[in-house]
């Protein structure tokens, strides 16, 4: 991490939770890093929405819940104070879009140009009220903002690709890293950072 990008706020759902965990049993290495987190388990993450050119929670009790998360008590989420927005999870579920863009790589009959998976990975995005969040912060320039989409579900995830879908199994690894290569394109054009899914997963 740059050494200017000292403050750090991890925001997300039960990912960001886990991360927490993580970093409490000594599993990240956050030296010479001041990091705080702000977010809520279950449904009360979609409580939020955008005002006052910030996240902000819709009700008095979910901004409290907010707050109990947050060492600080934030009961809303700026980036005044911080270098760098870490987006964790966020129920920025790409893996809902994924096993499609592989099989239509992997299919001649269906596949898109560039030009159309990029649009297809736009429009998915975009109507993600959390992702919106992140587009916000990053049009604000005041911090980095990065994005890492709710991870995949490792064991039996084959399980969950859609039939129709199918081909998408015979993809190799430079079908996946193209696939990521679009997104991050996508997420640049927002003016955001991609933390994809490590191939070895």
């Amino acid at each position: 991490m740059p050494s200017q990008n000292k403050r750090v706020c991890v925001f997300g759902d039960s990912h960001f939770a886990r991360t927490r965990t993580a970093m409490t049993i000594g599993a990240v290495d956050a030296a010479d890093v001041t990091v705080e987190f702000w977010g809520n388990i279950g449904k009360r993450f979609r409580y939020l929405t955008w005002r006052n050119d910030q996240i902000e929670p819709l009700d008095n009790f979910t901004a409290l819940r907010f707050a109990k998360t947050n060492v600080m008590g934030r009961q809303v989420l700026n980036t005044t104070d911080f270098d760098m927005v870490l987006f964790m999870g966020c129920r920025i579920d790409l893996h809902r879009l994924i096993p499609e863009l592989l099989f239509r790589r992997r299919t001649a009959a269906y596949r898109l140009s560039a030009g159309v998976e990029l649009r297809v990975i736009q429009d998915f995005l975009h109507r993600l009220p959390p992702y919106q969040f992140a587009r916000n912060f990053a049009a604000q320039k005041k911090a980095r903002i990065v994005v890492a989409p709710v991870s995949f579900n490792i064991d039996g995830f084959a399980d969950n690709i859609p039939a129709r879908f199918v081909a998408a199994m015979d993809a190799t690894a430079d079908d996946r890293q193209a696939v990521w290569n679009a997104i991050c394109e996508v997420m640049k054009d927002d003016g955001l950072e991609l933390l994809a899914q490590p191939e070895e997963t």
